[in-house]
């Protein structure tokens, strides 16, 4: 028998079928010695001891990770994971659950936008206060231009279900690629971004956290979107200079907002965002999903396949670029 594959599970997610995975993983890996456990409650020895491991690690257990050679994430994001410096060993690989959370994140995208143009968030209200008033005004998504900062597997979700209500569809990515039929237009770099938000009626931001990203959507770029410009945020809060998102809302140079991410988060009660009619917010809730648990644990099996067989990682984060 080889050597002794020590694996360390994170029970942050409450799964009903750990027995049956537990076997699934066995027969991938059959010299793997598997722990599922709560890392926060984690002995030392076990996470130095570990190889592998599917969960979120402090700093301070990712220094005492002496063993760790790939964190597997059960997220799309990767933040605070991504300091090669933190890692003992500096050919650590780091992968995310990408790809999961990006049908639920597109469907959340679209109810804010349309709880936006039929004023749904006014009738919660009302309906609250048993109030039967009317709002005349009203938004299509069909025939406005949509675009879309942040062209991952998230931001293409939202594309095909926009396109597919008629919206023009307009989106930016770092680097050039193939459009796809549901894109009408393609545009790169600053300079696309520039391009963008001149033209749209939507903005819908899926980017990630990394300093290329952090401010992107400043107060010049707030200050050249259409006055009827209704932006959506749910990558990273950073994404945005906050205080001139607020100004803007206030001043009116652009319609509204929907934030499913803000900085920080948790929200402050006695930020500003709160009380405005114009900005429906929701709690970094965006992804969630009955569904999202057995794609993550499913990325896991499949990665730990190629592990095994020394075979490239699906969802390898790249350090330098943090994504």
């Amino acid at each position: 028998m080889g050597k002794v594959l020590n694996i360390f599970i994170d029970t942050v997610y409450d799964y009903d079928f750990f027995d049956e995975f537990k076997t699934e993983l066995k027969l991938i890996a059959p010299n793997a010695a598997i722990t599922i456990a709560s890392i926060k409650k984690a002995e030392t020895d076990t996470i130095e001891n570990a190889e592998v491991i599917l969960g979120w690690m402090s700093e301070d257990q990712i220094r005492k990770a002496k063993n760790l050679k790939w964190l597997q994430l059960p997220s799309a994001g990767v933040d605070g994971h991504t300091n090669k410096s933190l890692y003992c060993n500096h050919d650590i690989r780091l992968t995310s659950a990408s790809g999961v959370f990006s049908v639920a994140m597109a469907e959340h995208v679209l109810g804010l936008m349309i709880s936006f143009n039929r004023n749904l968030h006014f009738y919660a209200r009302f309906q609250a206060e048993k109030r039967w008033n009317s709002m005349k005004a009203g938004r299509n998504i069909a025939g406005s231009t949509v675009g879309i900062i942040g062209f991952g597997d998230i931001g293409s979700e939202v594309a095909k279900r926009v396109h597919a209500l008629g919206a023009v569809v307009v989106a930016v990515k770092r680097s050039p690629c193939v459009t796809p039929t549901y894109v009408d237009e393609m545009l790169f770099g600053e300079e696309g971004i520039d391009n963008l938000i001149k033209k749209c009626d939507y903005i819908i931001l899926t980017l990630p956290n990394t300093n290329n990203t952090n401010g992107i959507i400043s107060e010049k770029r707030l200050k050249s979107m259409k006055p009827g410009c209704f932006i959506v945020n749910v990558g990273r809060g950073s994404a945005i200079d906050q205080q001139a998102l607020i100004k803007a809302l206030h001043e009116g140079w652009i319609a509204g907002a929907g934030l499913d991410v803000t900085t920080p988060e948790p929200l402050p009660s006695d930020n500003p965002l709160w009380g405005m009619p114009n900005v429906l917010i929701t709690p970094h809730a965006s992804g969630y999903s009955a569904y999202n648990i057995e794609k993550i644990l499913n990325i896991f099996k499949e990665n730990l396949k190629c592990y095994v067989e020394a075979k490239p990682l699906i969802n390898l984060i790249d350090f330098d670029a943090g994504y």
